[in-house]
C-alpha cells in the first residue's frame, strides 16, 4: 500500500532535488519541493508536511538557521527533521542536534537507506498525530474550549461518580447552578468577543475561590455550576456563596469599559433534593430560577415548592407563545391630567392578557417571562402599533387630540429594528410624532454607553428629532443619576408611586417629592407624579408646580371605549 505522506524537500542544487524525487517518486508519497530556507519555511506552515528532508549548505539561509526557526514556531515544533549534507563530521552533527533536528543523511544517497528512514519517520509521525487527534477529541467532548472548565457531560459524569462516594461514605453532596445576570444584554450591546472576555474572567474568579476539590463547570452560555463534597453541607455551602457572590460582583475592567455584573445561583442537595445527577442538576436550576425572579444577585435552596412554581412558569411560558396569535392580549389606558387646566393631555398604555383559561393574569406575571424569552421584542411591536392606532382613532373621532405613551423595556431598546418598528407604526397609523412618547427606565440610561455608534443616547436623540416625546419612568427607585439627565435628550420625569403614597405623612417622601420636581424644572423637564390617589397628594403637587398626575383619584386603567367617554368629561 502506498504512503500518502506529505515529505518537504529542500535543497538548492536542482540535481540533488531531482535524485530524490526518482528515489522516492514509486513510494505514493506527495513530495513538496523548496529551493531556499525562506521558501522552507513559508511551504512548511502552508502544508503542514510529515518530514522534511533539509540541506544544510544552502546560501541565503542554512539548514541550522532553518531547523532552528522551525523549532520556534509552535506549530512546527514537532515536524521530523532529517538533516542532509555532504559533512560528515562530529562538529556538524552536534550543531545539528542543538537546533533540533532528528536525523542525519549523508550524501550522496543510499536508495535502501533513504526509503527506509523515510518509511519509518513518517509512520511514527502519522502515529504521533493520531494519538494527539484522539486527545483533542476526547477534550472537546469533555471540556469548554473558552472557559477550559468541565463542560456539561464532564460534570454530569464526575456527579454521578460523586453521588456512589457520598452514597457509601453517607456524605452529603451540593450542585449549584449559577447564571450571570443581565448578560445577555451585555452580549447584545457590546457584542460577542466582549462576553467572551467576562466569561473567560469568571471561570478564573470562580476555580480561585473554591475549594480544592470542587468540580467548576461551564453548562452553556452564561451558565456555571459547582459541585461540592462535605459532611457539614448547609453552613459550607452558605458560607461559599457568599464569596461567590462577593468575587464575581467584582467590577471587570476590558477595553476602559468598567463592568460590574451578578449572578443568581440555585443549590440543591444529595440525597434531600433528588438522587440522581440529572435530578439533582434540574432542581438546582429551578432553585436559580427563583433566585432571579425574585430580585437577582442572590441565591435559592431548591425546594419541592419551586417545583411547583417551574412547572406553573412553563405552562405560563407555553400560553404566553400563544397569547399574540389567539388575540389575548388587550391595552388599557390610564389619563394623565393637566393640574393646571383639568384636562386630559394623555394616556399610558398599559398591557394585559385576557386568557380564556387563566383570566386576566396580571402584567407582573406575564412581562418577566416576555422580556428573559425575548418575546417581548413581538409583543412590544404589537403594543407600539396598537397604541398608536388607538391614539388616531380617538383623533378621527373628533375627540381631543391626546398623546399616547408606550412603555418600551431594555431588551427592545437592545434590537436593532427598534428605531424601524417605531417608524413603521407611526406610518402605518399615520399618527404624528408628537402624540407619541417612550417611557424608559433609569437602569436603561446607566446601562448605556455613549461612546458607542449605536448607543441608546442616539437611538434617543434621532426620535427627539422627529418630535416624539421620552420619559423617565419610576423616576426614584433607582440611581437618579443628575448626570446622566442632563446628558440624555428627555422631555418628562414621572415619580414612582412609592413616593406619592405617604407623600402627605412622611417628611422623606415629602422632601424626595419637592427635590425631584426642582430638579427636573432646572433641566427643563415635565413631571408627572403617579398613584395619586388623594384630594390632599393632588394640593401637595399643585404646591410645588407639579404639571401632570395619574392615578385612581382620576380613573384607574380602563379599556379604550371608557377613555372615550372620560375625554368627553374632561375636556368638553
Amino acid at each position: 500500500m502506498k504512503d500518502t505522506s506529505i515529505i518537504l524537500i529542500v535543497d538548492d542544487e536542482i540535481v540533488s532535488r531531482y535524485t530524490v524525487e526518482v528515489l522516492l517518486e514509486s513510494e505514493g508519497y506527495q513530495l513538496i519541493f523548496a529551493e531556499s530556507g525562506q521558501e522552507a519555511l513559508l511551504k512548511a506552515e502552508q502544508y503542514m508536511p510529515d518530514l522534511m528532508l533539509l540541506d544544510v549548505m544552502m546560501p541565503d539561509m542554512d539548514g541550522f538557521q532553518v531547523c532552528q526557526l522551525l523549532r520556534a514556531n509552535p506549530r512546527l515544533a514537532e515536524l521530523p527533521v532529517v538533516m542532509v549534507t555532504a559533512l560528515d563530521d562530529r562538529e556538524s552533527k552536534l550543531r545539528g542536534i542543538e537546533v533540533g533536528a532528528d536525523d542525519f543523511m549523508s550524501k550522496p544517497f543510499d536508495r535502501a537507506e533513504l526509503r527506509a528512514r523515510v518509511r519509518t519517520i513518517t509512520r511514527l509521525n502519522r502515529y504521533r498525530r493520531l494519538l494527539e487527534t484522539e486527545e483533542h477529541l476526547v477534550y472537546l467532548a469533555n471540556y469548554d474550549l473558552l472557559t477550559r472548565l468541565p463542560n456539561r457531560s464532564l460534570l454530569i459524569e464526575r456527579l454521578r461518580q460523586a453521588i456512589s462516594r457520598a452514597n457509601r461514605h453517607q456524605q452529603s453532596l451540593a450542585i449549584l447552578v449559577m447564571d450571570l445576570d443581565g448578560f445577555q444584554i451585555i452580549n447584545d450591546s457590546l457584542g460577542h468577543e466582549f462576553g467572551d472576555q467576562i466569561l473567560s474572567e469568571m471561570a478564573v474568579r470562580l476555580a480561585e475561590v473554591v475549594p480544592q476539590g470542587t468540580t467548576v463547570a461551564r453548562l452553556g452560555s452564561d451558565e456555571f455550576a459547582l459541585m461540592y463534597e462535605s459532611r457539614s453541607l448547609v453552613n459550607e455551602v452558605s458560607n461559599l456563596i457568599q464569596n461567590l457572590l462577593n468575587v464575581i460582583s467584582k467590577p471587570i475592567m476590558i477595553d476602559a469599559h468598567d463592568i460590574v455584573i451578578t449572578a443568581s445561583i440555585g443549590i440543591s442537595v444529595y440525597p434531600s433534593d433528588g438522587e440522581e445527577a440529572l435530578v439533582l442538576l434540574k432542581n438546582a436550576n429551578t432553585a436559580m430560577s427563583r433566585a432571579k425572579l425574585e430580585g437577582k444577585n442572590s441565591y435559592k435552596f431548591f425546594t419541592e415548592e419551586m417545583n411547583k412554581l417551574a412547572l406553573e412558569r412553563l405552562i405560563l411560558e407555553n400560553h404566553l407563545r400563544k397569547a399574540l396569535s389567539r388575540d389575548e392580549l388587550r391595552l388599557f389606558y390610564q389619563p394623565q391630567i393637566d393640574l393646571k387646566s383639568h384636562r386630559i393631555i394623555g394616556v399610558e398604555a398599559l398591557l394585559r392578557w385576557q386568557h380564556p383559561e387563566l383570566g386576566l393574569v396580571s402584567p407582573d406575571r406575564f412581562i418577566p417571562v416576555a422580556e428573559e424569552t425575548s418575546m417581548i421584542i413581538a409583543i412590544g411591536e404589537w403594543v407600539l402599533h396598537t397604541a398608536c392606532a388607538q391614539c388616531k382613532q380617538w383623533q378621527e373621532q373628533g375627540l381631543s387630540p391626546i398623546r399616547v405613551a408606550v412603555n418600551v423595556s431594555s431588551r427592545q431598546f437592545q434590537n436593532s429594528d427598534l428605531f424601524t418598528t417605531i417608524e413603521n407604526a407611526l406610518s402605518a397609523t399615520q399618527l404624528k410624532p408628537h402624540y407619541l412618547e417612550l417611557e424608559i427606565t433609569e437602569s436603561m440610561l446607566m446601562e448605556d454607553d455613549l461612546t458607542q455608534k449605536n448607543s441608546s443616547f442616539s437611538m434617543f436623540s434621532q426620535l427627539q428629532k422627529k418630535g416624539i416625546h421620552i420619559a423617565v419612568d419610576d423616576f426614584g427607585t433607582g440611581y437618579s443619576s443628575l448626570s446622566y439627565l442632563k446628558r440624555f435628550p428627555l422631555n418628562t420625569l414621572k415619580i414612582d408611586r412609592s413616593f406619592i403614597k405617604d407623600v402627605c405623612s412622611n417628611a422623606d417622601d415629602a422632601a424626595i417629592t419637592t427635590a425631584i420636581i426642582a430638579m427636573a424644572h432646572s433641566l427643563q423637564l415635565s413631571v408627572v407624579a403617579e398613584g395619586v390617589e388623594a384630594e390632599a397628594q393632588l394640593d401637595f403637587l399643585k404646591q410645588r408646580h407639579c404639571e401632570m398626575a395619574q392615578g385612581f383619584l382620576f380613573s384607574r386603567a380602563v379599556p379604550a371605549h371608557e377613555i372615550e367617554q372620560l375625554l368627553k368629561k374632561f375636556n368638553h
